[in-house]
């Protein structure tokens, strides 16, 4: 298999291959473009924390899992 590319790329080849895919799976889950719940609208919603979700168009606030909304 060739390198890791993309968001786990900054680490080269520290911390050993599985744990970087796992991590680069994790968070491209986090980062994508999520749906809200209560708007449906896809794009503006953030994290705050660790499983606090906000809205930025209808400013709804939920909790979720720590690295997805729902």
């Amino acid at each position: 298999m060739g390198k890791v590319t993309g968001i786990a790329g900054r680490f080269g080849p520290r911390y050993g291959s599985s744990l970087r895919k796992k991590w680069k799976e994790i968070m491209e889950k986090r980062y994508k473009d999520h749906q809200c719940p209560v708007c449906k609208t896809t794009g503006k919603v953030v994290r705050l924390a660790a499983g606090i979700w906000y809205c930025e168009k209808c400013g709804a606030k939920w909790a979720g899992l720590a690295y997805t909304p729902y």
